[in-house]
């Protein structure tokens, strides 16, 4: 039998009984159930049920396969790690429910933990597994048991399924061998159900899948910090976003009509606009970005600089890298530079930043963004870019590592470092802060003080598309007096390096000393 032959055999008795079909069908069936042992072809057979709606008349339908649900299922079967930050209503919930079935029925004692925000969430979501094994052929149906709202089990397969609302102390006894928090941003108790899920993560086996829509109230979560990272490439997590265009049917029309639909208890407070940006993203940057309201930076302005943004020019030099090196623009006489220093520890996590602005303009036009630099090996590279410049004025952060950086560039002569006092006596430029009674104080508020307004007028223009991401992380933290910083899992680096040129740039002489000739005399015979 060829399988052509086999395909249309198994269309006809793949959902009757066992007791309707011959012995001989029924080994046709076993090696049918056994190819559904990958999960793509498992699929040929699930069907969800769709609520009837006002374009659609629902009922049981197949599990539509819309390109991002191919993608996520492709990164399901490859990545160990998973987190999918997503707009509303593009079937993640069925695939996860459909996909948790699939491990279940297929993988001898698999013990999988389902997680959502509440209790009756969590039973929710594995109702939807309920559902798909109760539309499977005969041949694929397991018998359930225990019968409960908040755990499917196959004995024979020694596996079962359990439903967790995020409780302090949720899924603290059992071992899993995947765990999947839904709705993860909302989770009450994201952190330590987290933290105990890391053994089951960190054994090398364990699987574990965070998918969440963000919630423009939240300053920071577990959730948005895990895929920023993820992004970055620091944790070992397969990110995926996935906007409301997703989903066939949804254009710019249907986006405006959800908005103009919207109530103000589904808005809870946020405007149309912000609420849309976190249910029904258009991109990434939109999902993630703070509200207008605790924003250090209009967004909007910061959305337009993006439009400026380039990608560096060759710059062939000894002892240039072009790696770590980034030129947009050459030096020319008649412009004026200062260049700021932010270190790091160069441990892959905050990123060590040098630019330099060109004092007249407002540009950055030269920088180094690396998360993998120590503070010695920013000194040196700094140093060679700084001398493309003829060696301007330079201020290194001097909180933390910078003192490194800065005792790196003293040793190898840097002759134009720039000092915190007036006196000279302290090299560097200092970013601390202390708490008054009418808020925060110090050189960091005045840094941001008079770098928010120059980047909210359009007076400062960067080149780097990474680093002026980072404008878009940092918040007014009302948690902490105010303090602008970055949200959890965001980075400031660049940031306090173009705050730093901003802030000191009227240390740069920008005249020409040159002194002027008055009078001409001539002597001599005629």
């Amino acid at each position: 039998m060829n399988d052509e032959e086999f395909s249309q055999k198994i269309s006809l008795i793949a959902y009757k009984e066992f007791s309707e079909v011959s012995e001989e069908d029924v080994k046709l069936l076993e090696i049918e159930k056994n190819r559904c042992r990958s999960f793509v072809y498992f699929l040929k057979y699930v069907r969800i049920i769709e609520p009837p709606g006002f374009d659609s008349s629902g009922g049981v339908i197949p599990l539509e396969l819309w390109p991002h649900i191919k993608k996520t299922i492709k990164t399901f079967l490859e990545s160990r790690l998973v987190v999918m930050l997503k707009s509303r209503q593009i079937g993640a919930s069925w695939l996860i429910a459909t996909y948790v079935l699939w491990y279940a029925m297929f993988n001898k004692g698999a013990n999988i933990l389902l997680f959502s925000k509440g209790e009756r969430e969590a039973i929710e979501l594995l109702g939807k597994a309920y559902r798909v094994l109760g539309q499977l052929p005969p041949f694929l149906k397991l018998k359930p048991k225990p019968d409960s709202s908040e755990e499917l089990g196959f004995p024979d397969m020694m596996s079962s399924i359990k439903a967790f609302g995020s409780t302090e102390s949720a899924g603290i006894s059992f071992t899993a061998s995947m765990i999947v928090c839904d709705e993860w941003e909302e989770h009450p108790y994201a952190e330590q159900n987290f933290f105990f899920a890391k053994p089951c993560i960190d054994s090398g086996n364990g699987r574990f899948i965070g998918i969440f829509t963000r919630n423009k109230r939240k300053l920071s979560s577990l959730a948005r910090s895990t895929f920023v990272a993820a992004q970055e490439g620091r944790n070992g997590f397969a990110p995926l976003f996935f906007p409301y265009t997703v989903r066939p049917g949804r254009d710019e029309a249907w986006y405006n009509t959800r908005k103009a639909e919207l109530t103000p208890e589904e808005l809870e407070g946020l405007t149309p606009e912000l609420y849309m940006e976190g249910n029904y993203p258009r991109s990434v940057n939109e999902a993630l970005r703070s509200t207008s309201s605790i924003s250090a930076f209009n967004h909007r302005v910061l959305d337009n600089m993006m439009e400026d943004v380039r990608n560096p020019i060759e710059v062939i030099s000894e002892g240039i890298d072009s790696k770590i090196v980034n030129v947009y623009k050459d030096f020319h006489l008649g412009n004026f530079y200062i260049a700021g220093t932010d270190t790091s520890h160069g441990t892959g996590r905050d990123y060590g930043v040098t630019t330099i602005m060109n004092v007249k303009t407002g540009e950055i036009i030269a920088d180094i963004m690396s998360n993998l630099l120590k503070p010695e090996e920013l000194a040196w590279h700094s140093i060679r870019l700084l001398e493309l410049f003829k060696k301007p004025l330079w201020f290194i952060e001097s909180n933390d590592w910078g003192g490194v950086t800065i005792a790196t560039a003293q040793s190898m002569g840097y002759p134009s470092l720039g000092y915190e006092d007036s006196k000279r006596s302290k090299v560097g430029f200092s970013t601390k802060g202390y708490s008054t009674p009418s808020g925060i104080k110090g050189t960091r508020t005045d840094l941001y003080g008079a770098l928010i307004p120059a980047v909210n007028n359009r007076q400062i223009t960067i080149y780097n598309k990474d680093g002026l991401k980072q404008f878009f992380e940092l918040i007014r933290n009302v948690q902490n007096d105010g303090r602008i910083e970055a949200m959890s899992g965001g980075h400031d680096d660049y940031p306090i390096a173009v705050g730093i040129c901003w802030a000191r740039k009227d240390a740069v002489h920008t005249e020409w000393n040159i002194e002027t000739t008055k009078t001409l005399t001539f002597s001599g015979r005629r």
